[in-house]
């Protein structure tokens, strides 16, 4: 199927836009109590939210793993991300 959809993906796009998954009763209902407008609201933002604590929790494992480079890598890395910065700040100017 997932040639098919590659082959083809304008037939059927109109076949995926929404799904049915199956979920317990007490999940729905925890789903709800949350409050969004739809139940796909609160679940975007949920997974949202879960995306975003993946990318720093991330950030950190990399922050902690540059820390143990030694000091002459720390600072070749510092100059880079720098002049990188430079480079978009005359963008922006």
């Amino acid at each position: 199927m997932a040639d098919l959809v590659a082959a083809a993906p304008e037939v059927y796009r109109g076949y995926m836009d929404s799904t049915t998954i199956k979920v317990s009763v007490a999940t729905r209902d925890r789903i709800r109590s949350f409050g969004g407008a739809t139940h796909e609201e609160t679940i975007i933002e949920a997974l949202d939210l879960l995306d975003a604590r993946e990318f720093w929790a991330e950030a950190d494992v990399a922050a902690a793993f540059v820390k143990t480079l030694p000091a002459e890598e720390q600072a070749r890395r510092k100059a880079e991300m720098d002049e990188l910065d430079a480079a978009f700040d005359a963008l922006d100017g």
